[in-house]
């Protein structure tokens, strides 16, 4: 079984997930609603109210519905993320270490101690919050 940072691939894939969820609803509502996502939230998660990942989670559902450049989208997110991950190991090893390893709480967690992370690790998170928009 493949393991990263001592996770399963699957539960990876998952915190990957809603770490994305948490930056489009960090995102103003007009932002939210672009993008190559914009058709499939706006006909299959309308009535979702935004927060803790129920938007993300409504996409998921609708996975078969989603168009090719929604769906590419998030396996971009999805690599670029792993990407942070890799960045960022150090700084999640010892600022995040009291975080439960659900993505959400380490990227906020991450933005939260922005200034005393390694360049790269900065990098890294400038470079998925510049992608986004």
């Amino acid at each position: 079984m493949v393991k990263m940072f001592g996770f399963t691939i699957r539960h990876c894939l998952i915190v990957i997930t809603v770490v994305i969820a948490i930056m489009v609803l960090s995102m103003p509502a007009h932002a939210q609603v672009g993008g190559p996502c914009a058709e499939t939230i706006t006909k299959y998660c309308k009535d979702v109210i935004p927060g803790d990942g129920r938007v993300m989670k409504c996409l998921n559902d609708h996975r078969d519905d989603q168009s090719i450049a929604c769906k590419d989208w998030i396996e971009d997110q999805q690599k670029r993320l792993k990407g942070l991950n890799e960045a960022c190991y150090e700084e999640i090893s010892v600022l995040c270490k009291s975080y439960p390893p659900d993505g959400v709480l380490i990227f906020q967690c991450l933005l939260s101690s922005y200034s005393a992370l390694k360049v790269q690790c900065r990098e890294k998170i400038r470079e998925i919050k510049d992608h986004l928009k």
